[in-house]
């Protein structure tokens, strides 16, 4: 009977039809059909866990800063932004002076955001939260004048700590869904909101003016736009900026719409529904950007849902970006300024894959001293595939079965990066392969150049860190071996390649056979361009007595040739022996997790990178980093 059942189930398989997809790149076509494609989808978010006091204590944690220096690590700023509440929870009241002007200390939020800059991120800076021991008694006499004031000395604090252009580049933002009683914790009537929002803008203008009258742009208002009863502050300010278009507060209007957890299209038919209301409402505020800072599948991050823990989560949010940008290049959304995922939290057992998180979080509480270990989710990686396209691109393509993509390129010299996503939205796929071939055309304006290949991709059930820990039990603590096995399929894998074109391709053809879901490119390179330059910034940081991770930065880049970077250590600094501690392992972010396999080699010592691109040039190794261990 049992042989019978198996012979009926591998009839079945094989009766299945049989399905091959082909896609074809014109590339004269691709030249003459771009346009611009701006890095709208480089930020994410997170909310500090209640209480509010401890606000400071857990943004300045290890686990907190180990986190965000992760999420900096993806090539080509991938994640350029991480817009984050109750930031003015970190400041503190110091004292009146004699004409009772109000000084702050700013030292924990100092302290924060020279880690944020450090980590080669830009903060989106809500004005949310207030300094302790100081409202209460200013509310009451000078409400306007606090705010505004409050606003001007954050503003001229950082412009003067980091300069006009690091902080002209952050997001500054009203307060995050003021309609919300959770998030109105001063009670705001819609008056005081008003007063609040336009008092931001005052000192803003104020602090501009104080350092060669420059301007600084303001978001908001951060709000879900729902029911007009319950979400009137919103609904009002929106209506104010229609009525007086010159005296809107704001350069780009912030919303928030998310999906049901079925489909990614409805987070881009939520925002578009609402531009027409807006259209047909208040058409005074078209000509202000718009975004939808909280761009998710779903709301409730900390929800526990089997999709966010693998590559489901990481073709949603590409396939939301591949809609959004459809809808911007052809006009359906044109103010579009920028999506954000609100993915920057950090998980807690038992749900360390399964909460809306891009990296999975382990509290080591066993230890001594405790420490903490992270792995890198499908959905990270997939932004760090993201962040190879090109600067220019063709409309999103539809193909059929929920294949889509998009080729992004430029032409001298020439690059072309074409995205190809799989995607079942939230439920497990059909299909649990799928077979295609890619048609690549050459152009005339290609004659000449000697042209270098590469295809990465993430693949379902292979491309899985989720797949490693439910095999070994879920295990809250894993062990070293275990976490080896995590990290080993974290990151996209390569292919194909890298390998070189004939010198006379008109023609290229590559055949994919590639397990769903599954996000892959093919990048294309010419020889025109220069080799690696070298890699900035060595960090060393220590996870234990026996493992630290490896960080580094690049000079910021059009296009992305790149393929990998090797890493090497030296124990000694006297008598020099290099070796490379990443031989065999593809790194193809600005980050390594350094483990020795049970050696007895030590940590101290000397760190290098150097980069290395897909016809196999290197870079200049970095400056040597001494890390004492």
């Amino acid at each position: 009977m049992f042989v019978l059942l198996v012979l009926f189930v591998l009839t079945i398989y094989v009766s299945e039809p049989f399905k091959f997809y082909e896609v074809e790149v014109d590339l004269e076509q691709v030249f003459q059909q771009g346009k611009p494609l701006p890095r709208f989808w480089t930020s994410t978010g997170l909310c500090p866990p209640a209480p509010r006091e401890k606000t400071s204590e857990f943004l300045l944690s290890e686990d907190s800063l180990l986190n965000l220096e992760i999420i900096g690590s993806l090539p080509n700023q991938g994640l350029k932004y991480v817009r984050i509440h109750w930031l003015l929870d970190m400041i503190n009241f110091s004292h009146y002076d004699q004409r009772k002007a109000i000084s702050y200390d700013f030292s924990r939020l100092d302290a924060f955001l020279g880690k944020i800059r450090e980590f080669g991120l830009y903060p989106g800076f809500e004005f949310m939260g207030v300094p302790a021991g100081v409202y209460d008694n200013e509310r009451k006499h000078r409400f306007a004048y606090f705010w505004s004031d409050l606003a001007m000395q954050v503003a001229s604090h950082y412009l003067r700590r980091y300069g006009i252009q690091y902080v002209s580049n952050w997001r500054l933002e009203t307060w995050n869904e003021p309609d919300l009683k959770n998030y109105n914790v001063l009670n705001f009537t819609i008056d005081d909101y008003i007063t609040h929002v336009h008092s931001i803008r005052f000192g803003l203008d104020a602090a501009g003016r104080l350092l060669n009258n420059i301007h600084l742009p303001l978001r908001g208002p951060a709000g879900l736009f729902k029911s007009k009863d319950h979400h009137p502050f919103c609904w009002k300010i929106i209506e104010l900026c229609n009525d007086s278009p010159k005296k809107c507060p704001f350069e780009t209007i912030t919303f928030h719409r998310k999906g049901s957890g079925l489909r990614a299209d409805e987070i881009l038919q939520g925002g578009l529904e609402l531009m027409e209301h807006f259209k047909d409402t208040f058409p005074k505020i078209s000509l202000l950007s718009f975004s939808n800072d909280e761009a998710d599948p779903i709301s409730g991050w900390s929800t526990p849902r089997e999709f966010h823990s693998d590559l489901r989560y990481g073709a949603v949010l590409a396939s939301t970006v591949l809609q959004h940008w459809s809808a911007l290049f052809n006009g359906r959304f044109a103010n579009l300024e920028s999506i954000s995922h609100d993915n920057g939290f950090l998980s807690y057992h038992p749900y360390e894959f399964d909460q809306r998180t891009l990296l999975a979080h382990f509290q080591m509480n066993l230890t001594h001293p405790r420490h903490v270990q992270y792995v890198a989710k499908p959905v990270f990686s997939a932004l760090g595939i993201l962040a190879s396209l090109g600067s220019m691109a063709t409309d999103t393509n539809f193909v059929s079965e929920n294949i889509s993509h998009v080729v992004s390129y430029q032409v001298n010299p020439f690059y072309l990066c074409t995205l190809l996503i799989s995607s079942n939205d939230t439920f497990e796929s059909i299909q649990k392969r799928q077979q295609l071939a890619l048609h690549f055309i050459s152009s005339n304006q290609l004659s000449g150049q000697t042209i270098g290949y590469v295809v990465e991709g993430l693949q379902g059930g292979l491309n899985s860190p989720v797949n490693v820990w439910n095999y070994y039990g879920k295990p809250p603590y894993p062990t070293a071996s275990q976490f080896e096995e995590m990290r080993s399929v974290q990151f996209p894998s390569i292919i194909e390649g890298p390998a070189i074109l004939p010198p006379d391709w008109k023609k290229f053809s590559l055949p994919l056979n590639i397990r769903t879901p599954w996000i892959a490119t093919v990048r294309m390179c010419s020889l025109q361009f220069s080799k690696p330059t070298e890699v900035l910034n060595i960090r060393v940081r220590n996870i234990n007595a026996n493992e630290v991770i490896i960080f580094w930065h690049e000079k910021p880049i059009d296009v992305r040739c790149t393929v990998g970077y090797e890493v090497w250590f030296s124990k000694s600094n006297l008598s020099i022996e290099w070796r490379q501690i990443n031989s065999g392992k593809h790194t193809p972010f600005l980050v390594y997790h350094y483990a020795p396999d049970g050696e007895a080699v030590g940590l101290a010592g000397l760190y290098r990178v150097r980069s290395v691109d897909l016809f196999g040039r290197v870079g200049a190794f970095s400056k040597a980093h001494y890390h004492d261990g």
